[in-house]
């Protein structure tokens, strides 16, 4: 299984959605399962002008 590392304010965050996730459906819900969820949504959701403003911020240049 591929691994890349994820940085700690990202995974807290999905920590936080896992817990909102096992809350929601209550039924058990793995970190690496929400992290799933997570991507598979983000990856049908995301434009190219999000990628341009995560850009811009990782630079400190303000968003359109």
């Amino acid at each position: 299984m591929p691994s890349k590392h994820i940085d700690e304010k990202t995974w807290r965050k999905v920590e936080k959605e896992t817990v909102r996730a096992v809350v929601a459906t209550r039924e058990s819900i793995k970190e690496s399962e929400a992290l799933k969820i997570l991507i598979e949504i983000g990856l049908k959701h995301i434009r190219e002008e999000d990628y341009e403003k995560f850009v811009g911020n990782k630079k400190g240049i303000r968003s359109k």
